[in-house]
């Protein structure tokens, strides 16, 4: 059987990585959090391979800057599966960002869960 891979939710809203902590621990998952796309650059620096669930828009580094840092180094990129939760009209300025998967906020448990278990069934 395979190992559930960990997700990591960076978002800069508590109440909202609170909720996916608790949807997803529910659901089985391993859970990490970040508040911002610096503290997620650290921890994916020193971390094995996950599924990594990033808002675009927050303070200190951005969902674009974490993606653009991912992409400067093509093995760390690589070992990551990357799913885009923001707003509908931010997602659609991010079309052109390769990405594993994206949902627009709000959404629901369902709208993430069939997202997020095809993209960590393909995680190594």
């Amino acid at each position: 059987m395979a190992r559930t891979p960990t997700v990591l939710i960076v978002d800069d809203d508590p109440a909202i990585r609170k909720m996916l902590v608790e949807v997803l621990t529910l659901e089985g998952y391993p859970t990490e959090t970040a508040a911002n796309g610096q503290e997620a650059l650290d921890l994916l620096s020193r971390s094995p391979a996950r599924v990594v669930l990033l808002d675009l828009m927050m303070p200190v580094v951005d969902g674009w800057g974490v993606l653009a840092s991912l992409e400067a180094e093509p093995p760390a990129r690589a070992k990551h599966r990357i799913i885009l939760i923001s707003a509908w009209g931010t997602l659609e300025k991010a079309s052109n960002l390769v990405v594993e998967g994206k949902v627009s906020k709000p959404f629901t448990v369902d709208q993430l869960m069939n997202v997020l278990q095809p993209v960590a069934s393909d995680l190594p």
